[in-house]
């Protein structure tokens, strides 16, 4: 995010600039090559990203040798540490042993058995290379199978980088209209007006207003896809009901309910959030800590709604023309499938998750509890290992109310530990931050002693 020339952003940003001198110079290198100088626009941020050289367990080292105790993880896929043991060996062998060969192996269907096994709602699963295309294909599947076009997805909720997904993820509240009835609007340019009209955002916790818009568009509503935790937005917790509501009424109306756990998805537990809530839907799609940090994703379901991807005949134009179609290239490839098979192993046999979700609690209400003290205005919000900090004392339960948080203060917050070395996160506030398996008590206890000198720096700046 930009703060334009305010003094408060360089101010906070002056450790950061002394102690990155050779990222500031290869930024410019960068940004000779590529737009803002990233390979993604979420990598870009003031006054400038550093370049990561190297990492290992709970740090990451940047080319000038800061090295960093890192609570980002990736946006999530570093559940186990970075480079663990066990997925690196398996990666390495299997580099060894087969590169990419476009013909189905043994090491992809071990791990989309693996998949099946844990996760309740999937009783068929393909694999996909990122969280978009899984949810492309998702979405896809589900119009297939019900024959409708329209899509239902929360406000302030980001499923991926397609068009249908790109949609009232953020934009001005006059944009987006009316709270009860938000308007379908593109998250960025270059996304066709037509697209907008096959989506219906819905107020996430509302659910009279959920329930109004479901209902109106029924018949021509495929599917609703959905954050069992709107983590893309920080941190969201459902209340009051609002998924067995959710599940009752799209069983009601015959609306596919996809559940979008690309960032929960075995991270809150080895049957992901849909175990640890309760509630199944009819379709999954699973990315990030799937892969261990390796590019795995993927997305299944009911046994007949995943048949939409075979062709029912063979005959002249009915091979693809009459299913869904799903393809790609590096879908399961060997070293992908290999990581992703370790990792699951791994968090299905050990004491992973007691671990990270102890970790969280001592985390995440430790910095409730720092700021509490420093007497700033934060509301901390998280689920086992997930979760993230707002800079406002407001609640926090549906996506209008994180409006309320100021992410200039955040930013600062944030560029204040980065100098410090530690990494919540990124800095901006609609993400979120994560523990994982190789945090120690003391790595957690340093990082919020850093973080409660980086609330003091920030406190009446705003």
């Amino acid at each position: 995010m930009s703060h334009g020339d305010n003094t408060q952003e360089h101010d906070h940003a002056a450790r950061f600039r002394e102690q990155t001198p050779k990222s500031r110079k290869f930024h410019d290198r960068a940004a000779s090559v590529t737009p803002l100088g990233v390979e993604s626009n979420v990598r870009a941020f003031d006054p400038y990203p550093f370049y990561t050289e190297s990492a290992d367990g709970s740090y990451i080292t940047d080319i000038d040798g800061n090295e960093y105790l890192d609570f980002l993880l990736a946006l999530g896929p570093i559940i186990l540490g970075h480079n663990h043991p066990e997925v690196t060996s398996a990666v390495q062998e299997m580099a060894e042993t087969c590169d990419i060969t476009a013909t189905p192996t043994r090491t992809a269907v071990q791990f989309m058995e693996k998949v099946k096994e844990m996760t309740p709602s999937i009783e068929r699963v393909r694999m996909a290379n990122s969280g978009t295309e899984a949810t492309m294909h998702a979405i896809r599947v589900a119009r297939s199978y019900t024959g409708k076009s329209m899509i239902a997805k929360p406000e302030g909720g980001y499923a991926g980088a397609h068009d249908y997904a790109l949609q009232s993820v953020w934009a001005s509240e006059e944009a987006l209209g009316p709270a009860e009835e938000p308007n379908a609007v593109p998250y960025g340019t270059g996304i066709p007006e037509q697209v907008s009209e096959t989506v219906a955002p819905i107020p996430f916790n509302d659910k009279e207003n959920t329930e109004k818009i479901l209902r109106k568009h029924a018949d021509d509503m495929a599917a609703v896809i959905i954050e069992p935790i709107m983590f893309s937005c920080g941190c969201l917790k459902p209340r009051d009901g609002y998924h067995e509501f959710l599940r009752d009424l799209t069983e009601e109306l015959g609306i596919v309910l996809i559940w979008d756990e690309v960032m929960t998805g075995f991270r809150l537990g080895p049957q992901s959030a849909q175990g640890r809530l309760g509630v199944t839907p009819d379709m999954t799609t699973f990315a990030k800590a799937a892969g261990g940090g390796y590019q795995v994703a993927g997305f299944g379901g009911r046994r007949e709604i995943m048949e939409e991807i075979v062709p029912p005949g063979k005959g002249e134009g009915e091979k693809w023309n009459s299913s869904a179609f799903h393809g790609g290239t590096y879908n399961g490839h060997p070293l992908a499938a290999a990581a992703g098979l370790a990792t699951l192993e791994v968090l299905d046999s050990g004491d992973v998750y007691d671990h990270i979700d102890r970790l969280g609690d001592r985390l995440f209400n430790g910095l409730q509890d720092a700021a509490d003290d420093v007497g700033i205005d934060v509301n901390v919000q998280h689920i086992g290992s997930m979760g993230q900090v707002y800079m406002t004392d407001a609640d926090i339960h549906r996506y209008r109310d994180t409006w309320q948080a100021n992410e200039e203060q955040f930013a600062d917050w944030w560029l204040e530990a980065a100098a410090d070395n530690v990494l919540f996160g990124n800095p901006m506030q609609g993400e979120r931050f994560f523990t994982t398996y190789t945090h120690t008590d003391e790595q957690v206890d340093h990082a919020i002693e850093v973080a409660e000198d980086a609330f003091r720096a920030v406190n009446h700046d705003y």
